[in-house]
């Protein structure tokens, strides 16, 4: 493990913290105290100029108003020798100076001091104090005088070295102090380090540190703590993890036999909805049976009738060739004609022509009939193919209604709004299964007579198909139950309660909607979304 800088450890910057405050701190302390000095100094250096200037105005005034210059010089030079004055001149009313002492002749005088500096330059310190002398109000001169504060200065000096001892003294104290302090607080940090490192490396179980009743000890405790609970819980986890990969192997094997199965069910449900559906299909054909064999039976009955018809019209005809050939045999002549004129009117053979074109015009008629509604069953009951196909849902329609139409004839009038459409890539079986179930549904809901409108509209990518009726309409509690399998509210026979079910999933499959709305004893309209493209 590398080792840290001073500065970088806990002692260390404890320690210099704790300098610096201190540091500060008598900073702070010594500046105050030069401040105080300061202030005591230049009060003490104000007290004594005003203390000698009226001793020295009182003794300089008479000699100075005398002009006696010699006794102000002498005055003067007296008032040096006693002390506490570095030097002393006296100038005239005019500015001249007539006397000095301590001062040379020829050098300026300084002017007078504001207030005393606390550190000077060179030459010794003093106070320069300038004031007036008058007598009975006439200005005689200037005094001038510099006070000696070296005494001041030479306190302020030893002030300054036993403050800064002190402080010196104080930092190096509280250096070893807290030097001795923060090694004692961080001795066992080392330890709990290394035993930090040991674990972050893989050792969960590194020797135990220091345990105590400090901060640091009971953080060697915590530690301690820590470090058997992490391997302890690592432990618990190890026999998880194994116990997981087990499970997994468990659960991976059994998800396979669960795919499988899952793959064997989707096929079986595959099989069963299209059973359902074809079953639904049949069911639907089967409740059409009766209609559609009406249907067939009106076209078969003239063709019978027609051929019956026919079959007489030919013994007729094998009559009248019979009498042709006996008169060519016979008589010949005009009575060989009379004869046969009174057969052919006898037998009708000019009718028989006449009305045998019309009779074999309705059979084939007829036949085509039979032919479409065959094909038309045919078509809807086949197994559904899982080829996409492009349609024109007008024309499914108009299959589906050719196939229900005997079931809505009877009960109400059927009207088409059909717009032009784009085509379709759908299953056009299922969609007509689709169809077929809202048109006999529609029609069932019709007591007596009605109208049933089957409506188409494209718009925005997307095409609609509407089947309308004016029957009773279905209740609020019931429309919510409408798309689920086996519910029904018709008699027992008339449905199987799949149809709904059935067309959600087709319309559903083909990433369209179906809607319901409904009014009790005005009508139901189900509206189906498509979209155009492929689903």
């Amino acid at each position: 493990m590398r080792a840290l800088a001073p500065w970088s450890t806990v002692r260390g910057r404890l320690l210099m913290l704790v300098i610096g405050i201190e540091a500060l701190m008598l900073c702070v302390m010594v500046f105050n105290s030069l401040r105080l000095l300061h202030g005591a100094m230049t009060r003490q250096a104000g007290w004594q100029a005003e203390q000698i200037a009226p001793v020295l105005i009182a003794a300089l005034t008479a000699p100075l108003a005398q002009q006696d210059f010699a006794t102000v010089q002498a005055v003067i030079d007296e008032s040096r020798r006693a002390g506490g004055v570095k030097y002393i001149a006296i100038q005239d009313s005019a500015g001249s100076r007539v006397a000095s002492s301590g001062w040379g002749s020829n050098q300026a005088l300084p002017p007078p001091s504001t207030s005393f500096q606390l550190f000077q330059g060179g030459g010794g310190p003093r106070y320069d104090v300038r004031v007036p002398i008058v007598q009975t109000g006439q200005p005689l001169g200037t005094l001038q005088f510099g006070l000696d504060l070296s005494q001041i200065v030479a306190a302020r000096h030893l002030l300054l070295l036993q403050g800064g001892t002190i402080a010196a003294m104080e930092v190096i104290l509280s250096t070893v102090i807290l030097t001795l302090l923060g090694y004692w607080l961080t001795r066992h940090l080392a330890s709990l380090t290394r035993a930090s490192l040991e674990v972050a490396q893989g050792n969960l179980t590194p020797a135990p540190v220091w345990e105590g009743h400090d901060d640091v000890g009971r953080l060697g405790a915590a530690f301690n703590t820590m470090s058997r609970a992490i391997s302890e819980r690592v432990r618990e986890l190890t026999a998880a993890k194994e116990a997981l990969q087990q499970r997994a192997g468990e659960l991976e094997d059994l998800n396979l036999t669960l795919e499988s199965r899952v793959q064997e069910e989707v096929v079986k449900n595959r099989e069963k909805d299209n059973y359902l559906t074809q079953q639904e299909k049949m069911a639907s054909i089967g409740q059409l049976a009766a209609g559609v064999a009406h249907e067939i039976n009106n076209p078969m009955g003239f063709i019978t009738s027609n051929l019956s018809t026919l079959d007489k019209y030919l013994g007729r005809l094998q009559d009248f060739i019979a009498a042709q050939e006996e008169a060519l045999r016979g008589e010949g002549g005009e009575a060989a004609s009379e004869s046969l004129a009174q057969a052919r009117r006898q037998l009708k053979i000019d009718h028989i022509f006449t009305d045998g074109k019309q009779l074999i015009a309705e059979s084939l008629e007829g036949g085509v009939r039979v032919q479409h509604i065959v094909q038309n069953l045919k078509n809807f009951s086949r197994v559904d193919q899982l080829q996409y196909s492009l349609v024109d849902l007008n024309e499914c329609l108009e299959t589906t209604i050719s196939i229900a139409w005997n079931e809505i004839k009877y009960v109400a009038t059927l009207t088409r709004e059909f717009a032009a459409l784009p085509l379709v890539s759908c299953y056009p079986q299922q969609l007509n299964q689709v169809f077929l179930n809202l048109l006999v549904n529609a029609s069932q809901a019709i007591e007596h007579a009605g109208e049933i409108v089957v409506r188409t509209w494209s718009e925005g990518g997307n095409v609609f198909v509407s089947v309308s009726d004016t029957g009773t309409g279905i209740a609020p509690d019931v429309i919510k139950r409408i798309f689920e399998p086996f519910f029904t509210t018709k008699e027992v026979g008339k449905g199987t309660g799949l149809g709904l079910s059935i067309s959600y999933d087709i319309i559903r499959k083909h990433n369209g909607e179906i809607t319901v709305e409904s009014t009790p004893g005005l009508g139901t309209t189900f509206k189906i979304t498509l979209p155009v493209g492929h689903p």
